[in-house]
């Protein structure tokens, strides 16, 4: 069981992607993904198909690699681990977001907007830590007499899709830019355990039948999976199927706009993923509900025979019991509904210094060297929603090279330092992104890190 938890707590740790770098980018098209209202300088994109946008980050709320293998500790594993379990509460949790562009272009129609399209993948993980579960597997039902262990501890969801998408920029006037992308969906796989109820309790009953007895109450939930049927119906063919086809569709709208209140400010923002996926074929569950009083099975001596010099049939009598109360089953065809994981980003910015280059869709505008600003982050979760904050310095460091360095305090650190730089060579453009940069040193003691790269041509047409 100790294996179990240290394989939960370590191995299993949140790939966590928030892509706080890239927001407010507008001199590259990533930014119309996380704001479909940026403001667009450049005439038309293409991205290197599977090399556009490839993230991929790593990290770990309330506990590290450090906390459990530190060398040259006062005490054991063991107790750190104990430790450790008794720390985390049923709010911390694991996560996994990654997302990979496989095609992204877009290129300004004859009415002066920008339309863009394109399909990327995307795996969205979240497992909150069950801590009454992992309480009464690590230390058992006798230190916790009277204490109902929650079943609705236990909450995950998963979600692989494949997304193909298509959004129009518009400048309604010299202040404002909004925009919108409608998205479709197309589920890869999709697991959820988010609406577990019922308690498990052991009370001590010495003038009962036994000494302890045990109470399962109004038990309801399960897991319910979709895009490859049962488990052991897995197949790598089914998977790559779902890609494209699966019969799990969804339908998401974003939306985001940019307000210019004068020459130097501005505020943005945006909502993404407004939508749902609709589950109906190949899905699967997994279930279990009831309620049920075990007081121990009364054995009665000297003879284990009953009337008819037959065994007493104790542990078939407690099966028929238990079965009659509790069913544990598994059925196929279960329908449902997923919201997606509604995503909220804002912010203000502040453009100064001497003029860098001009817009060359509006010559007579010209873009200042220097940008500063605040922006905010947050995403909807079974639970609780999960926010950050950041605050950048972003400049132009020639006439082919801008850098960024971003602050943030998220969920998993409040010293998360990173960076962007974004490199053109004519009409190709490279970026780099990273962040937590302050652990590098140490990543065993690092709650979170991640790192984002992208390949695509970016030109003016005049």
């Amino acid at each position: 069981m100790r294996v179990c938890l240290l394989f939960f707590l370590i191995v299993v740790v949140p790939f966590y992607g928030q892509k706080q770098q890239l927001y407010n980018a507008d001199y590259l098209p990533q930014a119309l993904l996380l704001n479909p209202g940026s403001m667009v300088s450049y005439d038309w994109h293409a991205g290197i198909p599977l090399l556009s946008g490839i993230g991929v980050g790593v990290g770990s709320k309330n506990i590290t690699v450090y906390d459990l293998f530190q060398v040259n500790a006062d005490d054991t594993f063991n107790q750190r681990l104990t430790a450790k379990v008794e720390e985390l509460t049923n709010r911390d949790y694991v996560a996994i977001n990654q997302n990979l562009e496989i095609i992204n272009f877009g290129f300004r129609l004859k009415n002066g907007n920008y339309f863009s399209a394109g399909w990327y993948q995307e795996i969205d993980f979240i497992s909150y830590f069950p801590k009454d579960i992992a309480r009464l597997a690590y230390e058992g039902n006798a230190q916790n007499l009277n204490y109902p262990f929650k079943a609705s501890d236990i909450k995950l969801r998963a979600e692989a899709v494949s997304v193909f998408h298509m959004g129009i920029n518009k400048q309604v006037n010299e202040r404002f830019t909004a925009g919108a992308r409608i998205k479709f969906y197309s589920s890869i796989f999709g697991a959820e355990s988010t609406t577990n109820t019922g308690t498990f309790t052991t009370q001590l009953t010495p003038d009962g039948p036994n000494y302890y007895e045990h109470r399962l109450t109004n038990l309801s939930g399960g897991l319910k999976i979709a895009g490859l049927g049962a488990f052991e119906d897995f197949s790598q063919s089914q998977l790559l199927e779902n890609t494209v086809a699966s019969g799990n569709y969804g339908l998401g709208l974003d939306l985001g706009f940019t307000y210019q209140l004068d020459r130097q400010l501005f505020i943005n923002g945006s909502l993404l993923d407004l939508g749902a996926l609709f589950y109906k074929i190949n899905t699967y569950e997994y279930y279990g509900e009831g309620s049920y009083t075990f007081d121990g099975i009364e054995l009665i001596f000297p003879s284990i025979l009953d009337n008819d010099n037959e065994v007493r049939p104790y542990w078939e009598n407690l099966e028929d019991d238990f079965n009659e109360n509790l069913t544990f089953d598994e059925r196929a065809g279960v329908s449902y509904t997923v919201v997606r994981p509604v995503k909220l980003f804002s912010g203000f910015e502040y453009r100064f210094g001497r003029p860098s280059a001009c817009n060359c869709l509006h010559p007579e505008e010209e873009s200042l060297l220097y940008r500063a600003g605040l922006q905010g982050y947050v995403i909807n979760r079974p639970q609780l929603p999960q926010a950050s904050l950041t605050a950048y310095f972003d400049a132009a460091l020639g006439r082919n090279f801008r850098g960024k360095v971003t602050y943030s305090a998220d969920p998993f650190s409040y010293t998360n330092i990173g960076f962007l730089i974004s490199v053109r060579l004519s009409s190709f453009n490279f970026y780099f992104t990273a962040d937590n940069l302050l652990d590098y040193n140490n990543l065993a003691k690092s709650n979170t890190a991640s790192l984002q790269l992208g390949l695509q041509l970016i030109s003016n047409s005049k």
